[in-house]
């Protein structure tokens, strides 16, 4: 009976709040560890479960909400809370709990009411207990998904992303989307990407990770493939004169671009703003520079050079 006890309040004090504080923060950002020893998992779940576990006690004593739902009913004051557990603690040490419960007898014994109103209140805290343990966790990755609008914004902020956020994000994260970077103006995330003698570039999709938070593949958009033969031949043709490299890259054709981790020789990303937001973001500039005294700002969109090369979907003679 007593290593059925230890059991359960392993399992429902600790363990279970750290895999719903992971899974909620994990609809928000990806978490650098995902498969834990149970070491880490009961570390893990201590240290996550401390504000929830302190903000479930009050509620379900201080909160008329949380003190009424779920399971309402009179629980009596501290006196019979405290004869409940003692009667509960006798069915623990005994040697024959059933005697002392009598299971099915009517009326029912001193030791199942008690126990009975223990588990109604236990399954009560639970309830609230596992929701704020959930709230936690979605506050930890809406902070962390806002650290690109608001770090530098104050000290505690970040402090609290130095110490605390970032260190338990995923480093994939961080190079892989837009998360350093304010949500206003948008940005891309392209990537070129070398494997083994092959240069592909395109616009990152989405990112897969194993469960050890190793990058176990690469899905691309959009993706163009660089020819290095015939641009190295231009080059030789062209006796020391300029070669234009745009023109040698072709389009692959199709929407779906995998490419798996271990075919990945080097990786370079970038984060250019999108078309639209940046033509919104110069707009805004030019307006705030025109409203000061004296000065008139302006730009003119014009075609870039990439724009005027050639179709480089058409192959090489």
């Amino acid at each position: 009976m007593i290593a059925l006890l230890t059991t359960y309040f392993v399992l429902a004090y600790v363990l279970i709040p750290g895999v719903l504080f992971r899974g909620s923060a994990g609809f928000l950002v990806k978490l650098r560890l995902f498969q834990l020893t149970r070491t880490q998992e009961v570390t893990l779940g201590v240290l996550v479960a401390v504000l929830p576990l302190l903000m479930a006690n009050f509620a379900v004593w201080h909160c008329p909400v949380a003190r009424d739902w779920p399971l309402p009913y009179s629980f009596g004051g501290m006196d019979e809370y405290k004869q409940d557990y003692r009667l509960a603690f006798g069915v623990i040490v005994s040697s024959d709990p059933e005697k002392l419960l009598q299971p099915g007898h009517d009326p029912k014994t001193n030791y199942e009411q008690a126990t009975g109103r223990i588990w109604r209140r236990q399954l009560r805290f639970l309830f609230w207990y596992f929701l704020f343990s959930s709230g936690e966790g979605l506050l930890f990755g809406y902070l962390s998904r806002m650290y690109g609008d608001w770090a530098g914004s104050n000290r505690f902020y970040d402090w609290l992303a130095r110490r605390v956020l970032l260190p338990r994000i995923s480093e994939w994260q961080l190079l892989l989307t837009d998360f350093t970077f304010p949500k206003h103006p948008k940005r891309d995330v392209r990537a070129d990407v070398l494997c083994a003698d092959i240069l592909y570039r395109g616009r990152v999709g989405d990112y897969f990770l194993d469960t050890g938070g190793k990058l176990s593949g690469l899905f691309l958009k959009d993706v163009e493939r660089f020819r290095r033969k015939d641009y190295e031949a231009a080059c030789i043709e062209s006796k020391g004169k300029e070669v234009i490299r745009e023109i040698f890259w072709r389009p692959i054709p199709g929407s779906n671009f995998y490419i798996p981790a271990d075919k990945i020789s080097n990786l370079n990303v970038r984060f250019p703003l999108q078309s639209a937001d940046l033509s919104a973001y110069l707009n805004s500039l030019v307006e705030e520079l025109t409203g000061q005294t004296g000065f008139t700002a302006s730009y003119e969109e014009t075609k870039t050079e990439e724009s005027k090369l050639p179709d480089s979907s058409q192959p090489s003679q």
